[in-house]
């Protein structure tokens, strides 16, 4: 009697701030580059350990877990949009049947997921941060009319009281963020190339044209993971980096390190005697030769690994005719000089029998 009456003394003050157990969710947003492969990072473990609470013990609040007892996990779905969302329904934690008396029951709840730090496989460095929050969840238990039944829960984290309900159809306040990167090393085809090929029987393969790649690196990414090969000073404005450079003919412009996940476009100064043609990794490959210059020209995915190469054609087949052979200049000119002297002559003759 003693223990049910300081169940509904607590219950006076706090249950009716409670949250049904059956809206109640833990959530986990896992901030990751879309395209990155996430089949070793999908799950997450957590531990939910029994505190004593009003009423209640340690060992009788571990009793009232579920089928999986202490660590429950919670698998993330696809990524999208830079993170891949995945809950957890408290429901599906606690069994009504394992508890023996009401009370209020109380858990600490920490992530048990092992961090990654810059594991290399291949040519990929990966990192994988672990959320260190602790949250509390207080159990309510009373009796009803049928038996034991939950009245709600209450979560709270550094003292002050979470919401654990959905926001935004992704988390809820009962969350959890990890962090997952890839970082693309260099290897002997480096990561993304840009080439230069100058052709046509009239091409100067001397004459350098203006490139500009703009690469997007994720928002979980840092600068100081993008190494350039040629020597250029980028323009940064936030994760988005601008590289121009001239390149005349077998030239190129070279990342030998990105972030997986990047994203890129590329774009050209033409010249107006030159057609272009753009293949390789792009979104939409030249069939044809092209006129006019090529603007935001852009990669056909993020990139998640190396060896992507775009190769940018400039073609010049022939030469504007001007009408006067060069060859044959000195000959015109003298042909007009007596051409002109003769018609001279003639005005003059005209005007003396005049």
């Amino acid at each position: 009697v003693a223990s049910l009456g300081s169940f509904v003394a607590f219950a006076a003050d706090e249950t009716d701030e409670s949250t049904p157990l059956a809206d109640a969710k833990m959530t986990k947003d896992l901030e990751v580059a879309d395209g990155i492969d996430i089949k070793d990072v999908k799950s997450f473990t957590f531990s939910f350990t029994g505190a004593d609470g009003t009423g209640t013990t340690a060992t009788e609040a571990n009793a009232g877990l579920g089928a999986n007892g202490a660590t429950q996990t919670i698998t993330v779905a696809a990524q999208s949009g830079g993170h891949a969302y995945g809950k957890l329904a408290l429901s599906d934690v606690f069994n009504i049947a394992n508890f023996s008396h009401a009370g209020v029951y109380v858990y600490t709840v920490k992530e048990t997921t092992e961090a990654i730090t810059n594991q290399v496989d291949g040519d990929v460095t990966k990192n994988l941060t672990v959320d260190s929050s602790v949250y509390t969840v207080e159990l309510y238990v009373k009796n009803g009319a049928s038996g034991l039944e939950f009245h709600g829960v209450i979560v709270k984290k550094d003292g002050k009281k979470v919401d654990p309900t959905i926001e935004e159809g992704d988390i809820s306040g009962f969350n959890f963020t990890n962090t997952y990167t890839e970082v693309i090393n260099e290897n002997q085809d480096g990561v993304l190339t840009v080439t230069k090929t100058i052709t046509g029987d009239y091409a100067d393969k001397t004459k350098a044209f203006p490139i500009t790649v703009e690469i997007t690196i994720p928002a979980t990414a840092s600068k100081d993971d993008v190494v350039c090969a040629n020597e250029i000073t980028p323009t940064w404005a936030e994760n988005v980096g601008t590289f121009t450079v001239e390149l005349a003919d077998t030239d190129d412009i070279q990342f030998t390190k990105l972030p997986a996940g990047t994203t890129f476009t590329v774009s050209e100064t033409q010249d107006d005697a030159y057609k272009s043609k753009i293949t390789g990794y792009v979104a939409t490959e030249d069939t044809a030769l092209v006129a006019g210059n090529r603007t935001d020209i852009a990669g056909k995915g993020p990139i998640v690994e190396a060896g992507k190469t775009v190769t940018i054609e400039n073609n010049r087949d022939d030469v504007i005719p001007t009408g006067v052979i060069i060859n044959n200049l000195p000959y015109i000119l003298l042909v007009v000089i007596a051409g002109g002297a003769l018609a001279f002559m003639a005005l003059k003759k005209k005007a003396y029998k005049a």
